[in-house]
This record gives structure tokens, C-alpha cells and sequence, in this order.
């Protein structure tokens, strides 16, 4: 057990209607940085990187997708870890979020609170992200 909140989500790299999703869950850079991305498995990729570092930072917070997903920005098109602010529904906190590596087919992300993260080793860039 951490003696700090977790967040982890994982999702396999999937065809997924990326161009109808987008609108709804993801902020403007996220969103031109998921187009710049080739078609395909590539586009998906970019999408699902957003969206589990997203949903660990919702489930580190505990709340679930109950907030405005465009309101989280992920900073998923930069390489390495990002801070990420929740400002709703409770008092703005931050959270440090990264990739962790996996099998190939699949991208995963760890939130962890911003004041843990430099004790917790194990929130490590996956490589080649």
C-alpha cells in the first residue's frame, strides 16, 4: 500500500473513432498533437496516451470521469513526465503523471501527488515516449 493516493490506467492500442473522441475529452494542444500523429494505430496511440494519463489522475483524485475531461491538460505530446491540475470538483490540486512501460499493444500511466512523486522511483518515463 503507497501511503499517498495512486492512479493507474492501462488501455490496449485499438482502432478507436479518435477524430469523434477528441472534441469531448481531450484540450486544443492535445488535440493537434494527437492529429499530427499518423493515421492508424499511430493516431490511437496518441489518443490513448491522453486519456490514461487522464483517467490515473481522475482515479488518484478518486473521482472518477465526473469533471470536464478538456479541463485536464496532459502534456502528453512532450516526452517525460507532467504535472497535471484538478481543479474540479474539489480544491485545485496537482499530480505528477508519466508512462510506465508494458508490453507492446498497450500504454499505461501512474499519478501520483506532485509532493510524492520525487521519493516514488517507480513513476519512470517509458522508454522511447
Amino acid at each position: 500500500m503507497a501511503p499517498f493516493p495512486v492512479g493507474v490506467d492501462a488501455e490496449a492500442v485499438r482502432d478507436l473513432p479518435v477524430a469523434t473522441l477528441a472534441d469531448d475529452v481531450l484540450t486544443g494542444p492535445e488535440q493537434e498533437s494527437v492529429r499530427a500523429a499518423s493515421e492508424g494505430t499511430g493516431r490511437a496511440r496518441a489518443f490513448l496516451r491522453c486519456w490514461t494519463r487522464k483517467e490515473a489522475v481522475l482515479k488518484a483524485v478518486g473521482i472518477g470521469i465526473v469533471t470536464d475531461l478538456t479541463a485536464l491538460e496532459t502534456r502528453a505530446w512532450a516526452p517525460g513526465p507532467a504535472e497535471v491540475a484538478v481543479t474540479a470538483p474539489a480544491p485545485r490540486t496537482l499530480w505528477h503523471v508519466a508512462d510506465i512501460v508494458v508490453p507492446d499493444g498497450w500504454t499505461a500511466a501512474l499519478a501520483v501527488p506532485a509532493s510524492a512523486h520525487r521519493g516514488f522511483t517507480a513513476c519512470q518515463v517509458a522508454p522511447g515516449r
